[in-house]
């Protein structure tokens, strides 16, 4: 038998990447049984139709994850994030979630997400390119 080849593959492979996402959740699935991620997007525009800023997320069980959050800095600091995950909120709480999860680099906005509500469980450093991140929680009411 000829020793497994390995391959280093610089760009983003969809096609090894479905055979490792498959095969990883095969296995899981085998030891705690089905689940699936639930993708969902919430977002503002103006009156021309434009994205002005939203969330990206899943429902993952009972955890509601943020992946994605961004506002068009000419709407920064006059409500529109607040509004957003108002709505992120409701979104989650009708699909059962017990923890709506984040994380953000120390540049980011940590201050604004403790204002809604939501606690550092831990931090990265060095996480994002030098900077360290925080990984925060909040538990849907």
């Amino acid at each position: 038998n000829n020793p497994p080849q390995i391959t280093i593959d610089p760009t983003d492979n969809q096609i090894v990447a479905k055979v490792l996402t498959e095969g990883l959740k095969k296995f899981n699935e085998s030891k705690i049984g089905p689940y699936e991620a639930k993708p969902f997007t919430i977002f503002a525009t103006n009156d021309d139709g434009t994205v002005i800023g939203g969330i990206k997320g899943d429902i993952f069980g009972e955890l509601c994850r943020v992946f994605t959050v961004w506002i068009h800095e000419d709407y920064r600091h006059k409500g529109l994030g607040s509004a957003l995950f108002k709505n992120i909120d409701v979104y989650a709480k009708n699909h059962q979630c017990k923890i709506i999860q984040l994380d953000t680099a120390e540049f980011q906005a940590r201050g604004f997400y403790e204002k809604l509500g939501y606690s550092v469980e831990t931090s990265l450093e060095k996480n994002f390119m030098g900077y360290t991140s925080y990984i925060l929680r909040k538990n849907v009411e």
